[in-house]
């Protein structure tokens, strides 16, 4: 085994040349198959989650595209789970299709393959202690329902294995010591409703510094009923997600990310993610920084639109400031990295000398490894540091060992399932503090004393600080971590790791009176006030607690006033809005703090005081009250979508608009489409909120307001368009790409409108808009002048669809017979699409059999005409 474990040494070192961390091959000699992520429990076994579900059961829907408009439309994995039986019902499918196959050999490609391939969780030993691991067995598998994602997440922590694996978040425990599971407990359940992107899985556990479990889950969104009976519905959007160990108290912590596959914590408990981009030209990958209730603005629809989408369109990827940048968003920190996966941040001791305190990412495509360190940049952060630390393995998930040790598993190959994996571990920290091991390698069944624990709640280890609050948590020693809290001679770190585990016993309902807590939020020290808010906002609300909190947005500090906000937006409480702005301008132009403003706003004022607060006003305090709002989803935002400030029309407009929407608002929204120069974005929604509405006089108003706009105006080809579609609006939505479906639409009706304008659309000179303006015609069958519609069917850079209709309406002609021939014999000739040149020879047929036998000749036996 020591030749084993040089000669892995020798291979990682030629693995990772000039790179400044050496892993190491942990798993020796053993095959890990497909691994996603692993994790380590005190005596040094890791978990690893394996998958053999990827594309083969967990569906890619590139593989299978013409289901897009109808995933966009789900919303559930129950839905989910119905469309399943219902496209692949036995006998249904013929062939197979991409990854889909008949993988249980019953003769039919259905939905009961996809519950053919199991998932397994491997436990891996080091059983002889020589640093290498040696024994691998199966610790549990299945995770196979029709809906099941891959398992994708995994988490030791406190006896139990949890597991992510979509629809659902497991606990498993082995509880005879066999090395199998045989307890599995469900934490929480609902998650991935739609088929999406293979990959956007659940998956990222983590224990957070304040005792929870975090995790994240892709744009595969969640439906998801707490253990509480609380309903959370994100059907559309990716979110880090959070609860307590046994699965009470579940929430959604930020959202509106695409696929985040794991979070950090720095020491001070900020949520720091990277995340994938939406494969865009020019678009980038994102380094977040994801506060409580914070939206990213990603939505699984702007897959399918691409450079259409919001996202694009108003550079939503983008970091702050650029150009019709939403404002009810938390932007990317910068654009950074390709295919970002494993992520991790040093604890403040795994590590010794010049990767103290930094990030790691494992960037999967091209096999390497960064490490970064982030500094506070106003109400945010900058990257700085940033440099590849090692190269040449596909990392994915990674953890930190109670050695101390960092491990990450290996893919191995591309991305098609090889059924070959790894797990690496690296380390360089040569002067290692036992104490850290000494702590983390104790179940926390192994007693401890709590004057020992308080002693650990200062470690230069931020794992041991989180492990001593939790334990002392368990003992109730809440009261002596508050006094620890309350010593401003004590460590900062000491302190704050004690105001967390106070707050275990706030959130769990055993500290019911936090008077004495208050006093924390008269510290000198900010950062003490940040963390005490946090324990707060988990508290009962009173007045007493929402006053004192309101103090704080009086402070200058940036993140005291961020997080003043957030807490007063979950505790509520009466708060006059002027107490929340001390420049409102500068303030809007601060993403994360806009954020903690809105949510302290929102939560603490009425809507009829915010619109009349917005109406008063004409700068960012008019935007301000507009965003809390928003917010809110009031339909009081139609009231808005005159305001001067075109900030605020923009934001009424997207939250009446996009999404869920707010559906008592629509109408008001078409009807401000033409009454008033509307900004862009906003204009954009209320031309699309006519489509939606569908009525007579929404068509009028499209159609008029086109007409008096001068040749080249913005939007007027693009409402053309609309007018085009109007009968038949597209499943999937022109601007927020949401699937609608909408009943029969009158087109005879709609077509008696348009000849009354018909002269003043055949007046439009400019090409495109004259081309869409003729096609909106023939669409709606309008008797077009003779000379137009042989124009239009020589047009081979016309749609299919619009010279298939203009051939049907030269058929109804009686008049110049020879050149209608002419035409249609050059409409069935080589280069048409195939439906025109039938059409078309069809028609030569009716008049003009030898002309039509001509063409018939001439067609190619792989071209043969049909019977």
């Amino acid at each position: 085994m020591r030749k084993l474990r040089l000669i892995a040494i020798l291979l990682s070192a030629g693995l990772c040349e000039g790179a400044e961390l050496k892993p190491f091959k942990w798993s020796g000699e053993l095959n890990v198959p497909d691994p996603t992520s692993c994790t380590l429990d005190e005596a040094g076994n890791a978990y690893v989650a394996s998958t053999t579900r990827r594309k083969a059961a967990d569906l890619d829907i590139r593989e299978h595209a013409v289901w897009i408009p109808d995933d966009v439309g789900l919303t559930s994995p129950e839905e989910k789970l119905a469309f399943y039986q219902r496209e692949l019902a036995p006998g249904k499918m013929k062939a197979p299709r991409g990854g889909l196959k008949d993988h249980n050999k019953d003769g039919s490609i259905d939905w009961k393959d996809l519950t053919f391939h199991k998932e397994a969780i491997y436990k891996l030993s080091d059983t002889d202690h020589d640093g290498v691991a040696d024994k691998i067995t199966v610790f549990a598998e299945g995770f196979n329902s029709p809906v099941s994602g891959i398992a994708a997440g995994i988490l030791y922590f406190d006896g139990w294995v949890y597991v992510t694996a979509i629809p659902d978040v497991w606990r498993l425990k082995d509880t005879d010591g066999d090395g199998v599971a045989d307890v599995k407990e469900l934490v929480a359940t609902g998650f991935g409703g739609h088929i999406a992107y293979a990959g956007h899985d659940m998956h990222g556990l983590r224990l957070g510094p304040d005792g929870r479990i975090y995790w994240t889950v892709g744009d595969k969104g969640g439906n998801v009923t707490s253990k509480e009976g609380r309903r959370f519905s994100f059907p559309h959007r990716g979110a880090v997600l959070r609860c307590e160990p046994d699965g009470t108290n579940f929430e959604v912590f930020a959202h509106g990310i695409r696929n985040t596959q794991e979070i950090a914590f720095d020491d001070f408990g900020n949520v720091i993610g990277v995340d994938n981009d939406g494969d865009q030209p020019k678009e980038r990958e994102r380094l977040m920084y994801l506060l409580e209730g914070s939206d990213s603005g990603w939505r699984n629809q702007h897959q399918y639109q691409k450079t259409e989408s919001r996202w694009m369109k108003e550079n939503m990827w983008m970091p702050k400031g650029a150009a019709d940048q939403p404002l009810f968003i938390t932007p990317p920190i910068a654009n950074y990295s390709d295919g970002p996966a494993g992520f991790l941040h040093e604890p403040g001791h795994a590590l010794d000398g010049e990767f103290r305190g930094h990030f790691f990412l494992d960037q999967f495509p091209k096999g390497k490894m960064d490490a970064f360190t982030l500094e506070p940049d106003l109400d945010g952060f900058k990257q700085t540091n940033l440099r590849v630390v090692s190269s040449g393995i596909m990392g994915i998930g990674m953890a930190w060992g109670a050695d101390g040790k960092a491990y990450f598993a290996d893919w191995i190959g591309g991305y098609p399932l090889d059924g070959k994996g790894a797990i690496w571990r690296f380390d360089v920290a040569p002067n290692v503090d036992k104490t850290s091991e000494t702590l983390l390698s104790k179940p926390f069944a192994t007693p401890i004393p709590r004057e020992e624990l308080l002693g650990f709640l200062g470690h230069r280890d931020q794992r041991v600080r989180v492990n001593a609050s939790i334990r002392l948590d368990r003992l109730g020693a809440w009261q002596e971590m508050l006094a620890l809290a309350l010593n401003p001679s004590a460590a900062r770190f000491a302190r704050i790791h004690a105001i967390w585990g106070y707050g275990m016993g706030v959130r769990h309902g055993k500290v019911a009176d936090v008077t004495a807590a208050l006093a924390l939020l008269d510290d000198a020290d900010a950062e003490i006030r940040v963390q005490a808010m946090k324990v707060l906002s988990e508290a009962k609300p009173n007045p007493t607690i929402s006053d004192k909190v309101a103090a704080q947005l009086a402070q200058k500090d940036l993140r005291v006033r961020t997080q003043a906000g957030i807490t007063l937006g979950k505790l509520g409480g009466k708060v006059p809005f002027e107490a929340f702005l001390q420049d409102a301008e500068a303030e809007m132009r601060l993403p994360w703090l806009r954020h903690g403003l809105v949510t302290g706003l929102a939560g603490t004022q009425g809507a009829e005081g915010l619109v009349a607060k917005a109406q008063a006003a004409a700068g960012a305090e008019a935007t301000f009250a507009t965003l809390a709002l928003a917010r809110q989803k009031s339909p009081l935002l139609c009231k808005l979508l005159t305001h001067a400030n075109p900030d605020v029309v923009n934001e009424a407009a997207r939250c009446i608009h996009d999404d869920e929407g707010i559906p008592s608002a629509q109408e008001a929204l078409a009807l401000a489409f033409g009454t008033s120069a509307l900004p862009a974005p906003a204009a954009r929604r209320a031309l699309n909120a006519n489509l939606r509405q569908g009525g007579k006089a929404d068509f009028e108003r499209i159609l008029a307001w086109t007409l008096r706009q001068p040749a080249g105006a913005a939007l007027r080809t693009e409402a053309l368009s609309t007018l085009l579609v109007f009968d038949q609006p597209p499943v999937l939505d022109f601007v927020d790409g949401t699937a609608r479906k909408y009943p029969a639409r009158d087109k005879q009706a709609l077509a008696r409108i348009l000849i009354l304008r018909q002269d003043e659309l055949l007046g439009l000179q400019k090409p495109d808009e004259r081309a869409a303006a003729l096609e909106l015609m023939v669409r709606y069958e309008l008797d077009l002048p003779f000379p137009i519609l042989l124009a239009l069917t020589e047009d081979l850079k016309a749609a299919p669809n619009v010279r298939l209709q203009t051939l049907r309406l030269l058929g109804r002609k009686t008049i110049e017979p020879a050149a209608i021939v002419r035409a249609l014999r050059a409409a069935a000739g080589e280069g048409n699409p195939s439906e025109v040149r039938i059409e078309a020879v069809g028609q030569l047929f009716a008049r003009d059999v030898d002309a039509a036998m001509d063409v018939a000749r001439l067609w190619s036996p792989a071209n043969s005409m049909p019977d």
